[in-house]
């Protein structure tokens, strides 16, 4: 019996090693928060956790809330080299994008992300969607592969309750605000241009996995008098990319047969379209989830000007420009 016993314990042995090294090297992010129940007022403070045995260059994530129950003021990592990437922060959803010119380890806190409490009411914290950049062979950021969405849903709790605003303790990296803009969107052309420079030095943009197909030549062209607009991709599929689009109408969807097609399951495959009327530009829902500067577009048209934000389905999104 004894060389059995033997036999059985080094495999048992073996198994646990290998298990151990498993948990060791997965790839994943999860969604922790120091409380689930606050009165009215407090702050609530969210962390988004990583583990990976793999550098990385950098990370992105974006968490759902109720705007009626939580106003997100700032996110901050602890991670050294990391520097936070201002976004266009849509109304119910925090856009956190941070990157490092040099790898980095990372197991543990990727970012405290904070929101206020403003009134009585059951909520929920939502991850919805995460994930890792790494420098690829060609020198750009790519998505590691492999990575895993843990935890990502938190259920608070807050009571009607009011406190004394308290002074909250300082955070610890580069601080990263999260306000939404101001109504006034002039200016953001400019700095979405010096965005994205700063994006392609950090090397912390996520690269196209498919080139748009631009249209056919049966399509009317913009008008000779009007500059071609230009799309901004600034998140999904083929963030960091500029089109301008010189045929128009032009179909935007997850279909191939789009004048630019977007490999985003949240995108329905003829989403939307741009086109353009008594030498204005319009956008048309056709049937997915569509929004410009966060108002929702359902099966009509909007004007777009320079400048708007538009976002189809949950995370792909651009900016309209001249």
């Amino acid at each position: 019996m004894k060389p059995i016993t033997v036999l059985l314990l080094a495999t048992i042995l073996t198994f646990a090693v290998v298990m151990n090294a498993n948990a060791q090297t997965a790839e994943g992010i999860w969604l922790t928060a120091n409380m689930t129940s606050f009165k009215t007022g407090e702050t609530v403070k969210v962390v988004v956790n990583a583990a990976s045995a793999t550098p990385v260059q950098g990370f992105t994530f974006q968490i759902r809330y109720d705007p009626n129950c939580l106003r997100p003021v700032n996110a901050a990592s602890p991670i050294p080299g990391m520097n936070g990437l201002p976004l266009p922060q849509l109304t119910g959803l925090v856009d956190g994008s941070y990157a490092s010119t040099v790898p980095q380890a990372i197991n543990g806190v990727l970012a405290e992300v904070r929101f206020v409490t403003l009134g009585a009411c059951q909520t929920d914290l939502t991850l919805e969607s995460a994930a890792l950049a790494i420098r690829n062979e060609s020198g750009f950021a790519a998505p590691l592969a492999g990575v895993t969405i843990g935890q990502k849903n938190i259920a608070l709790n807050i009571d009607k309750e009011v406190i004394a605003s308290q002074p909250d303790q300082p955070l610890s990296g580069a601080i990263l605000p999260l306000d939404p803009p101001p109504a006034s969107s002039q200016n953001v052309t400019g700095w979405l241009i010096a965005l994205f420079a700063t994006l392609l030095v950090v090397a912390a943009m996520f690269v196209v996995f498919k080139r748009l197909r631009l249209g056919s030549t049966t399509t009317p062209k913009v008008p000779a008098s009007a500059q071609a607009p230009i799309l901004q991709i600034r998140h999904g599929p083929h963030a960091g990319k500029s089109f301008a689009l010189q045929r128009l109408p032009c179909y935007i969807g997850r279909d191939t047969v789009n004048e630019i097609c977007l490999n985003d399951p949240h995108v329905i495959s003829q989403h939307a379209k741009i086109f353009t009327k008594d030498n204005r530009y319009y956008l048309m829902d056709l049937g997915g989830e569509t929004f410009v500067n966060g108002r929702a577009i359902r099966k009509s048209s909007a004007a777009l000007k320079p400048g708007d934000v538009v976002r189809l389905g949950k995370s792909a999104l651009f900016v309209f420009g001249s």
